[in-house]
């Protein structure tokens, strides 16, 4: 089974970005499920370098989900 969860869990994560660009809030909702299913998986399976991407993947993602929502930016990349 764990060598089957990484394809699933990139299709998961593919069909995530796809309904995002279709502009479909609950790819955001699936998106942020995923991350935490790659958190899982890399507990599960002692590939704790996956939490960590998991992480910035996650962060990024509500970023740009507050940034759709909202219209303007979470956080501020700039300095000026």
């Amino acid at each position: 089974m764990h060598q089957i969860m990484p394809y699933v869990l990139s299709v998961i994560g593919m069909t995530a970005l796809i309904l995002i660009g279709r502009k479909r809030w609950y790819g955001w909702a699936i998106a942020f499920g995923n991350e935490c299913l790659w958190v899982g998986f890399a507990i599960a399976t002692k590939q704790y370098g996956f939490i960590m991407g998991a992480i910035f993947y996650g962060a990024i993602n509500f970023h740009n989900a507050m940034l759709w929502r909202c219209g303007e930016p979470w956080i501020s990349w700039h300095s000026g």
